[in-house]
């Protein structure tokens, strides 16, 4: 019978699996900012950085929905409802994550270029990212607006990192955390909310599906507004045009960008197909908010980045994948706390 180690339960407190896709940010924006000439030094320290503000973030989360979690079936495997890692227990964690953050942040600064300018920001990110997630769905503010919190703390780090990197042309970091930043409030509004969008319901909980008048049926399809769907196609077309930024202000041949925007829209394109059929009904929400225009949106970031640092971007691209592989078999549900639940 395969054990619950105590690497594994972490691993699922603090989403490991998923770090890569959001901490490639990190060391993208820089690397963009600079075509790929960079020192490693600083990249390798903001890359890990960027996974310590991913799990710090879903560590907080988790105990600020604690209460919550424990009244929502979907949530029983959750490694704090369940008890397999106590509160205790996850608040050390949370004070770990935060000093070796604060070690990367000092050493990132003395490494880098305008050290000062990078700690203050840093500082600054994860005090935003603390109280993003710990009033998420709290009613302090209209949830778009936490929404849209939401998504500048994921994008901004990628203008923040090139702190490090001495001075140069902002431009692409800039386009690259609008994209981003754009692509996970679209996370937020329909993976994020969709999937406990019942749960929030019963709950009272607040989030801009809930705002919007966003339904369910039965077999768990979509019945949209006509105010969530407008806000669906902003994000769309905000998604879109940010990217195309990105590809046309690149510094490289007219052919290199024609294909690369070629991609890019035929990628979108995809993505918006697969809301589409989201919102006209033919496929119910996932329960695990696993969406396909997830990594259509990832492909396209990449797709994008690609005139400004061709061989840096494919390495970014590679890694972040590498990791989900490496990482998958540390969230898998061992068959002890199967039997457990079931």
């Amino acid at each position: 019978m395969k054990k619950d180690s105590g690497l594994r339960r972490y691993s699922r407190l603090t989403r490991v699996h998923a770090a890569s896709a959001a901490a490639f940010v990190y060391p993208l924006g820089p690397l963009v900012a600079a075509g790929g000439d960079v020192s490693p030094a600083p990249v390798i320290a903001i890359s890990a950085l960027g996974v310590l503000g991913h799990t710090y973030g879903c560590t907080v989360n988790d105990l600020a929905d604690l209460e919550s979690d424990r009244r929502n079936p979907a949530r029983r495997r959750s490694v704090l409802v369940s008890g397999a890692v106590s509160i205790a227990g996850a608040r050390i964690a949370l004070g770990v994550q935060l000093a070796l953050a604060v070690v990367l942040t000092i050493f990132a600064a003395v490494a880098g270029e305008s050290g000062w300018l990078f700690a203050v920001g840093m500082t600054v990110l994860f005090a935003t990212v603390t109280f993003s997630n710990t009033h998420q769905k709290r009613r302090i503010a209209h949830p778009l607006v936490m929404d849209l919190l939401f998504g500048v703390n994921m994008g901004a780090p990628a203008v923040l990192c090139c702190a490090v990197m001495g001075p140069g042309d902002l431009t692409p970091a800039w386009l690259v955390a609008v994209a981003f930043g754009i692509h996970m409030v679209l996370l937020n509004v329909v993976a994020g909310n969709l999937k406990d969008l019942e749960h929030d319901r019963a709950v009272g909980d607040d989030t801009t599906a809930l705002r919007a008048g966003v339904r369910l049926t039965d077999s768990g399809r979509l019945i949209p507004t006509r105010s969530y769907l407008l806000l669906l196609c902003i994000l769309l077309l905000g998604s879109v045009a940010s990217l195309l930024a990105l590809v046309l202000a690149a510094p490289s041949s007219a052919g290199h960008r024609a294909v690369a925007t070629a991609v890019l829209l035929v990628l979108q394109g995809m993505a918006g197909h697969s809301l589409w059929t989201l919102v006209r009904q033919a496929r119910a929400v996932d329960p695990n908010g696993r969406e396909r225009y997830l990594g259509l949106n990832f492909f396209s970031l990449m797709v994008a980045c690609l005139p400004w640092a061709p061989l840096a971007t494919v390495v970014v691209a590679v890694l972040t994948a590498v990791w989900l592989v490496l990482t998958r078999g540390l969230v898998a549900l061992p068959t002890r706390e199967q039997e457990k639940i079931a």
